[in-house]
């Protein structure tokens, strides 16, 4: 998956595609996000076209303390009252981090907290992703992405 694969009309495809997805998130997501480690979350409207990016810096011990969950959780505090004000909002997720392609027990943890947050706060979220110097790809989930 790479941002080059995005056709010049990307932004009026559905980020509920999954490859587009993964390749808007690989455009937004520059090498220096993923070395320095950032949540990125890709704001999109109720037909699931991209429409804004917000990236957040993360602390750069965001791998060992605090939890994934509590940094999630941060990170989204202002981001979700936000989305409240535009009802049918979607979301797009995405943890940019230095290291290996994917450390599983990490990035599901990741996902988890994303999805918990999104399914308590009513928000409709169309898939987490951790982008690393190697690429893109989706950690496996335990639960259902999406809330109503």
């Amino acid at each position: 998956m790479s941002f080059e694969n995005l056709s010049a009309t990307w932004a009026d495809q559905p980020l509920s595609d999954p490859e587009v997805a993964a390749d808007a998130v690989d455009l937004m997501i520059s090498l220096g996000d993923r070395r320095r480690g950032t949540f990125t979350v890709l704001i999109c409207d109720p037909d699931a076209r991209y429409r804004a990016t917000v990236a957040i810096e993360l602390p750069s011990t965001f791998a060992l303390d605090p939890s994934p969950a509590q940094l999630c959780e941060t990170a989204l505090d202002p981001v979700i009252p936000a989305v409240h004000t535009a009802p049918g909002t979607a979301l797009v997720f995405a943890l940019g981090r230095p290291g290996p392609a994917h450390l599983p027990d990490l990035d599901a943890q990741w996902a988890q907290a994303a999805t918990t947050i999104c399914q308590a706060a009513g928000i409709r979220l169309l898939g987490f992703y951790v982008a690393t110097k190697d690429g893109i790809y989706q950690p496996a989930l335990t639960e259902p992405a999406a809330a109503a």
